[in-house]
């Protein structure tokens, strides 16, 4: 009796223990939805989903640690040196606003004559095309001895040219007396045409540049940046008529009052190969190049390897991209007696960063309108809340990359989320990686309503939550193993002593029936 009675004891404290052990374990398991692991967003795509405070505040995070807009500080293909010689390189993608590649983006560099891109800018808010410029009195005094100038024919003191014929001077051969006349032509001294060159290039946010000079010439005072002369490109880009500019590889300019017929062809290679067929392609549709011995070679241009739409036909060139391509300081070589050019620096640099682009990224769409991308834990909730995109984000990728490579990781205001939840409610921000590299941020919206689970008319019986690890289940199958061995060594014992006291009261009765018989 003595075995039965602490056998008992023994079941009814295993069952108490795990009565109230178990529920404890498994209240704190964290529940599945806020687990790192592999999430499947509408359209059957996987990526890999974490939900986590991030420091840096939504808005910024693709900037500061990542490729998103033209101040994004991570390129997407990093920024180890690839080029030869260029001291500084960048490389944008502009329908997606993505920066791909840049070295020492940020270094303050001479500009060169590219610093005619923004004269030209100044020039368009300033004047007409057809406006006709009287071109200064002695105008080749204002220039150096080795400057270069309007060709084949200098420009001519008092000489009757229009602002369009100087600006394609300007822009295809560097001319400096086409600078000058339309400095003063615009502003009356070239001190005064400077101020407005560089009041321009700060209200483009461009706040590592300073212009020495209007044309471009060597002085220390000038500098700008490989980022500065993108986002001057950029801006370039959205006058159509400097565009159009920039993408001319020959012009004419008809005779004037002082001279005959003009006709030059540009000085950037990538988009003439009459001259010098090595670096032609077709992709570049425009840009400007620079060379002097005390700034180095430097370039830049835009490509795109969008289809032209010939009349009356119709082009899909959904997933093209445009390139910006800065390359500043690169060395230019020359043969032992001087000439000719060995390596031209600038153009087969420019060659190397655009087959970087084009030949090792695309194009595609990472998140899209209505697109599921997690789950959320909603405390107090008669659900979880799903999360979806509200915007079509499009971001260029490595060829090889799949949907599976990038990481999302979430961030939800306040550390969590509580019942009720409205429908297209903002519930978290969401980053998306590539490797070290955030490539855009985006809202996420509820998907649909959340109630309180206490309007729902469900009666919630267990605190207890699944875990994935186990850990709840695996406690409880051992707390069930030890009350059935005990339960079983309880029935084996009852049953040993009830078959005990049976033989006991056999014995009794057989000595008894041998006591009545004597």
């Amino acid at each position: 009796m003595k075995k039965i009675k602490c056998l008992s004891l023994l079941l009814c404290l295993s069952l108490f223990l795990q009565g109230v052990f178990l529920p404890v374990s498994a209240a704190q398991t964290q529940d599945p939805s806020q687990t790192t692991g592999a999430t499947e967003p509408s359209g059957g795509t996987s990526v890999n989903d974490s939900q986590q405070t991030v420091d840096v505040p939504f808005g910024t995070a693709s900037i500061q640690n990542g490729c998103r807009t033209i101040e994004g500080m991570v390129p997407l293909a990093g920024s180890e040196k690839v080029l030869d010689t260029a001291q500084a390189a960048f490389l944008f993608e502009v329908n997606t606003g993505t920066v791909v590649y840049s070295y020492n983006p940020d270094t303050k560099l001479h500009p060169g004559v590219l610093a005619k891109i923004v004269l030209a800018m100044v020039v368009l808010e300033n004047c007409e095309m057809d406006d006709v410029v009287t071109v200064t009195e002695g105008i080749q005094s204002y220039l150096p001895a080795n400057a270069n100038a309007m060709q084949p024919e200098k420009l001519k003191s008092n000489e009757h040219i229009t602002v369009g014929d100087l600006l394609y001077g300007s822009i295809l051969i560097n001319a400096n007396d086409a600078a000058v006349a339309l400095a003063h032509h615009v502003s009356g001294t070239t001190d005064a045409f400077l101020t407005l060159m560089n009041n321009k290039v700060k209200q483009l946010g461009c706040v590592n540049t300073e212009f020495g000079n209007i044309s471009g010439l060597y002085t220390a005072v000038s500098y700008s940046t490989a980022r500065d002369m993108t986002k001057i490109m950029l801006a370039a880009l959205e006058n159509e008529t400097l565009k159009e500019i920039m993408g001319t590889a020959s012009y004419t300019i008809p005779a004037t009052d002082l001279a005959e017929e003009r006709t030059f062809k540009t000085s950037n290679y990538m988009m003439e190969k009459s001259v010098v067929p090595d670096f032609y392609d077709t992709r570049v549709k425009g840009g400007m190049q620079s060379y002097s011995e005390q700034t180095g070679a430097s370039l830049v241009c835009y490509a795109t390897n969008a289809k032209d739409a010939e009349e009356g036909e119709e082009v899909d060139n959904t997933g093209s991209m445009m390139f910006i391509g800065v390359i500043l300081g690169a060395t230019r070589t020359y043969e032992e007696k001087g000439w000719p050019v060995k390596t031209y620096g600038n153009f087969n640099e420019m060659t190397d960063l655009l087959k970087l682009g084009f030949n090792n990224y695309k194009v595609n769409r990472i998140v899209y309108d209505g697109m599921s991308l997690s789950q959320f834990t909603v405390a107090g909730g008669e659900c979880s809340a799903v999360g979806q995109a509200a915007v079509n984000i499009d971001s260029v990728v490595p060829n090889k990359a799949q949907m599976t490579n990038l990481i999302m990781n979430f961030s939800v205001e306040g550390g969590g989320l509580s019942a009720p939840i409205a429908k297209n409610q903002l519930i978290a921000t969401v980053q998306i990686k590539y490797r070290d590299c955030i490539m855009a941020e985006a809202e996420v919206y509820s998907m649909s309503e959340v109630r309180a689970a206490a309007n729902t008319g469900v009666t919630i019986r267990s605190t207890a939550a699944k875990s994935d690890s186990g850990g709840s289940g695996f406690l409880s199958v051992i707390g069930t193993i030890c009350v059935i061995a005990l339960g079983l060594a309880a029935v084996y014992l009852t049953f040993n002593a009830y078959m005990r006291n049976r033989m006991r009261a056999r014995r009794r009765r057989r000595r008894a029936e041998r006591r009545r018989n004597r």
